[in-house]
């Protein structure tokens, strides 16, 4: 069974840095989950004067209004069947701010007909958008987002996401880059940093609904 990424990635997939193939490699036959801790060097984008604005998407784990430096950070990566029968894979995002604990959640699935992977972000998934997905020339994972829909209703050709992760060997570590950019507004959210990761047993149990931790 190829996972979700393998599938999208095809002979790509196999160019990958071992350490990457055995991240995103995994499926949901396996009973394992991913935790990842580490720290974002910076979080930062969007004017000011905007962010408030931001709000409206921090209950549903969408966005935040919240930058900062050195920020702590989780990642929880469960892989299962969702309730159509979909391998399917969440990303439980968790920045410890001084004052607040702010989510960006995300369920990604290989689409069969699209042929992509789709990622239903949020905890509720109606913001829905295709990837691009691709190998650097270091063996690192570049993903960019194409289409934008609400519910599968409107289509958005923007904001878009762009995703770049690599692993350090220095480190023993991945190193992500995320950057979600409008192109009016220009960046509405970037964050940088290290993750340490280990693969933990998991039972049927364990995933929260959707993948989805409140």
């Amino acid at each position: 069974m190829k996972s979700i990424f393998h599938r999208a990635l095809g002979e790509q997939f196999h160019h990958l840095h071992p350490e990457l193939q055995k991240k995103y490699g995994l499926t949901s036959k396996q009973n394992l989950m991913i935790l990842g801790q580490g720290r974002m060097t910076e979080i930062r984008g969007t004017h000011p004067l905007l962010r408030p604005f931001l709000q409206v998407g921090t209950k549903d784990h969408l966005v935040f209004a919240e930058r900062g430096k050195d920020v702590p950070f989780t990642l929880e990566n469960y892989i299962y069947e969702d309730e159509r029968g979909r391998e399917t894979i969440s990303w439980i995002r968790r920045f410890f701010f001084p004052y607040s604990i702010r989510g960006f959640d995300a369920a990604m699935r290989f689409d069969e007909e699209k042929g992509c992977i789709v990622d239903d972000l949020g905890k509720t998934g109606l913001i829905q958008t295709e990837l691009d997905l691709h190998v650097t020339a270091e063996g690192g994972l570049y993903m960019e987002s194409k289409v934008m829909n609400v519910d599968g209703l409107l289509s958005m050709a923007n904001p878009t996401t762009s995703v770049y992760e690599h692993y350090d060997e220095e480190e023993g570590a991945f190193r992500v880059h995320v950057h979600a950019e409008h192109p009016v507004l220009g960046t509405l959210l970037m964050y940088e940093g290290t993750v340490h990761t280990e693969f933990l047993p998991m039972t049927f149990n364990n995933i929260p609904e959707r993948g989805v931790l409140e």
